[in-house]
């Protein structure tokens, strides 16, 4: 065989092997170049004399049918997914001016988050704002003297300086509570008895009632069971050892009372 006619079996063999490895393997068909393979083979088609030389050279044909094939195969999917080629796409922006660029850019741009920055505007606001505020040392001298104030225990000397209550409204109202108690012929829920109208009465009573029990005129009998409060007058004890229970009263408290 001469030498050119090897060289012609060995292109020919190269197209049919890389038309079947891409088809076998699912590579990309358009890998094959289909106009520069077909100009091969009819530059060479010349050449081929023999049955066999021709059988060769059809199967080369059938190959690149087969890439043909595949490549329409290829572009119909494409499509029919909405495919755009990206080489498209870039091809589009690069021809796109600055303007455009920025336009398409907008339209689509959908920001999920956003960064604050303090302007000239915000600034202003700021600087009207502080100059509102009580000087720091001020503010320092006042928290000093809140923190100087602490609970403590009002005496009826204390409420009386602090015209909450005067001597004789005191004592009239002890005297009052104390008949209302002595007609008592059985126990009565705490409550019932200071709920008043309002609630400056309310926790007048209270206080007053709670200054009785302290002297042992009055018994407090507590059921943790009903955690129910009752008091009833100690006839013939006029002192007994006092003992602390504390009976919170507060606006809600008397108001829910107050409703039952």
């Amino acid at each position: 065989m001469p030498q050119h006619k090897e060289e012609y079996y060995e292109e020919l063999a190269k197209i049919i092997n890389l038309c079947q490895s891409i088809r076998i393997k699912g590579e990309d068909p358009f890998l094959v170049d289909i106009p520069q393979k077909l100009q091969i083979l009819r530059r060479l088609l010349p050449k081929w004399k023999s049955i066999e030389e021709l059988l060769m050279d059809a199967e080369a044909i059938k190959e690149i049918s087969l890439m043909v094939k595949l490549q329409s195969d290829w572009v119909k999917k494409k499509a029919s997914g909405l495919f755009i080629d990206p080489f498209i796409i870039k091809a589009k922006i690069s021809l796109m001016s600055k303007e455009a660029l920025a336009s398409a850019f907008l339209s689509s741009w959908h920001p999920i988050i956003s960064l604050e920055q303090l302007t000239l505007k915000k600034f202003s606001e700021a600087l009207d704002y502080w100059k509102t505020l009580i000087p720091i040392s001020k503010r320092i001298k006042e928290i000093e003297e809140l923190k100087e104030l602490e609970e403590k225990t009002l005496d009826i000397s204390d409420l009386v300086k602090l015209k909450f209550l005067s001597d004789k409204t005191f004592e009239e109202e002890i005297h009052k509570v104390k008949e209302e108690l002595n007609n008592l012929k059985e126990p009565m829920d705490y409550w019932k008895f200071i709920i008043r109208e309002s609630y400056e009465e309310t926790i007048l009573r209270a206080y007053v009632l709670s200054f009785i029990i302290s002297e042992g005129y009055v018994e407090l009998i507590y059921n943790p069971i009903e955690e129910k409060i009752m008091i009833l007058p100690s006839r013939g004890i006029k002192k007994k050892m006092p003992k602390s229970f504390p009976i919170a009263i507060n606006y809600e408290k008397w108001k829910g009372m107050k409703n039952e």
